[in-house]
């Protein structure tokens, strides 16, 4: 048996990023504490050092993933660009990010589909929902640079929430079907970004690409 390997003071983060590589790989259900302790070659005991429960780790997932995305993103909101090429630069943004952090995406996701179908304890759909007012922020800054947008004429819709929500399908869309490969850490991801950010902003655009 091998022995546990030390966490040390980064010990939440290590745990944080074994637990998002076990939610990926199998699902909320099919991932326990155990699993996440073998993925760190550790006791479970480590995990419940930080970790009440696997519930509580994967709110921490889903909290962390969040704000992968909203650290990325705000800075270049505050950004001097006119609102074409800021949504085209969030938008390659926050694609890498579906793709460099694949893991806690997923997470994401995964939430979502939770605090929806509603499968969860009251207490679980309290916390869910805090978390869902952290991803309706970050769509909200996007729905921001639309609103500018077609205040310039560089943008069309009807409807700014649904046009938020459509551009954040496609950006969102490598998160179900990227897979990493072993050989290649970043494989494609540079013709995902650009075929993806072109199919987002030809969305939403007065004059189409």
């Amino acid at each position: 048996m091998s022995q546990p390997q030390p966490i040390g003071d980064n010990g939440r983060d290590a745990i944080i990023a074994a637990a998002a590589d076990c939610f990926m790989e199998a699902g909320y259900d099919s991932t326990s504490i155990d699993a996440v302790a073998d993925r760190l070659n550790a006791t479970k005991g480590r995990v419940y050092h930080y970790y009440r429960s696997k519930a509580e780790l994967f709110y921490d997932v889903y909290r962390r993933g969040m704000v992968i995305n909203l650290s990325t993103i705000q800075p270049i909101v505050e950004r001097d660009l006119e609102p074409r090429e800021k949504l085209e630069t969030m938008s390659k943004a926050h694609v890498r990010n579906m793709l460099d952090h694949l893991n806690f995406q997923r997470v994401v996701m995964q939430g979502v589909e939770m605090h929806l179908a509603g499968a969860t304890t009251p207490a679980q759909r309290q916390q869910l929902a805090s978390l869902m007012k952290e991803r309706e922020r970050y769509e909200g800054l996007f729905r921001q640079v639309l609103v500018e947008g077609r205040q310039h004429g560089v943008f069309r819709f009807d409807n700014a929430s649904f046009a938020s929500k459509a551009v954040l399908a496609i950006l969102n869309n490598p998160v179900l079907w990227y897979r990493r490969r072993q050989d290649a850490a970043h494989d494609g991801h540079e013709e995902i970004v650009e075929e993806f950010t072109r199919y987002a902003m030809n969305c939403v655009a007065a004059t189409q690409t």
